[in-house]
């Protein structure tokens, strides 16, 4: 018998790329399947509606004939279908999807029991609310489930690891149901303090003459605050990444983090990600597909890449783009700025198949900015900067940008090519953040050796500065906190 506890590991991005976490999760996977072997267990979501079109890295291991084929009908019985398999990362860990769609007609039940019991008020909370705290419930009855099948007859101990709000009905549900799990929550930033980053002000410049509810209510975070509050309340290790976000959790959730858990990198798995294909091949590819769309050859740029959520103050992108065209008024070196951010669009644009099908013609100026169909440019953030400020990718300027709106990978049907194959052909990383509890894509960036800007509003530029590194050692921390926006632009490259 296994002296270790088994961990559930508890995210929407298990299987399912939407931000930084989908990274930290898939990074470090192999090293915990080396120490627990099939005693770790990833649960995400199951969002297979189109299985013929929609291509996730899942192997199912189900079936009539397999053995988690009761396991499986035991949970179709309680209304929430789940697939046992393999996530098709390095490690390849245990992993289970989680059908939640059955728990609509469940919905008023679910949220009147975390008020009664926990006292989360989600009077104010929209389907971007309802359908997380549905399938963390879900997943709740679906470790429960597993766990008394496969760990509670032999005595064994068992912990769940819950990412973010949006799991965190998971651990109440836990809590209430089967308290002899124990539970951790980690957030990776709060609901609140994202808002209130995103209108210019800052959890480190405190409340003011208001209470976190209030502003909550102020910004319409209500429903999620609250449930953050009372799962950091109630989870038995509550944990964050970094020390600017445990100040932030002490003033925004009322409880301070214990232990802080900076994310670390596997150099191994980073480079597993990237792929075998040499770098030098990656960027000869990137730069002729830059020269298709901009209608000008680019391979003697430099290659600078920004990506992550498409939150554009938060996440820096204003002030990369402001800083760029600063330097489009100076002469120097040529300078291509990849904004590698997903955002509303109908498909890659057919002129740009069509210049990149016609290898060596020569091509009649820009296409744009974005290499994709925005549902609409006129409210497109870095559509509307690019305009403002006259990056036009004019023939002949020295600051070039090109908008690739798609989460990048094999699969992308565009460049098919792993984002970090792509970030390692980049001569240097923009990650000017005005908000990040982390910062996992300078830290990335460093791992595939590309240097990198991050700020001291990160939680990763704090800890850089904290151990001394520098330019030399290929990351450049900014200062935002507490300046005017003009100043740090002006600081900027």
């Amino acid at each position: 018998m296994s002296s270790h506890p088994a961990l559930f590991e508890v995210s929407f991005e298990v299987c399912n790329k939407v931000g930084g976490i989908h990274t930290v999760l898939s990074t470090k996977a192999s090293t915990l399947v080396e120490k627990y072997g099939d005693d770790y267990v990833c649960i995400g979501p199951w969002l297979l509606r189109d299985e013929g079109r929609v291509r996730v890295p899942f192997t199912p291991e189900g079936g009539p004939d397999s053995p988690h084929a009761e396991f499986e009908e035991a949970c179709r019985a309680m209304g929430v279908p789940a697939r046992v398999g393999r996530w098709e990362i390095p490690g390849r860990p245990r992993t289970i999807l989680v059908d939640f769609s059955n728990q609509y007609e469940k919905k008023d039940g679910i949220l009147a029991g975390l008020w009664e019991t926990y006292k989360v008020d989600s009077l104010q909370g929209n389907w971007d609310y309802v359908e997380p705290v549905l399938f963390g419930d879900a997943v709740g009855k679906v470790i429960q489930r597993w766990w008394e099948d496969s760990y509670a007859p032999q005595h064994r101990r068992a912990v769940a690891q819950f990412h973010e709000w949006m799991t965190a009905s998971g651990l109440l549900y836990l809590k209430r149901n089967c308290p002899g799990i124990g539970t951790v929550f980690t957030t990776h930033a709060t609901m609140l303090g994202r808002a209130l980053s995103t209108l210019g002000r800052s959890p480190e410049d405190g409340l003011g003459t208001d209470t976190a509810d209030e502003l909550a209510g102020e910004h319409g975070v209500s429903a999620k605050h609250s449930l953050e509050v009372a799962t950091a309340r109630e989870a038995d290790v509550f944990t964050t990444v970094s020390e600017i976000t445990g100040d932030e959790t002490a003033l925004l959730l009322g409880r301070r983090p214990s232990p802080v858990l900076p994310n670390g990198i596997d150099l191994a798995v980073v480079d597993a990600l990237a792929g075998p294909t040499p770098r030098a091949e990656i960027r000869t590819k990137l730069a002729r597909f830059a020269g298709a769309f901009l209608g000008e050859e680019v391979s003697d740029a430099a290659f600078l890449a920004i990506s992550g959520r498409y939150e554009f103050h938060n996440k820096g992108i204003d002030l990369a783009l402001d800083a760029l065209a600063d330097l489009g008024a100076a002469k120097g070196r040529r300078v291509v700025l990849f904004v590698l951010v997903p955002a509303g669009n109908s498909g890659p644009r057919p002129e740009l198949k069509e210049r990149l099908a016609k290898v060596g013609a020569a091509h009649d100026g820009p296409l744009g900015v974005s290499t994709h169909n925005l549902f609409d440019n006129a409210v497109d953030l870095v559509h509307k900067r690019c305009v403002e400020r006259k990056l036009d990718n004019a023939p002949g300027s020295r600051v070039k940008v090109v908008h690739v709106p798609v989460y990048l990978g094999p699969n992308d049907g565009f460049l098919e090519e792993p984002y970090e194959a792509i970030a390692r052909a980049m001569d240097l990383t923009l990650f000017p953040s005005y908000y990040e509890p982390w910062g996992y894509t300078p830290q990335e960036s460093l791992a595939l050796g590309v240097p990198t800007i991050t700020s001291d509003y990160a939680g990763f530029g704090r800890w850089a500065r904290k151990e001394g590194l520098t330019p030399a050692d290929g990351v450049t921390v900014i200062s935002r906190a507490r300046r005017e926006y003009s100043a740090a632009r002006a600081r900027s490259p």
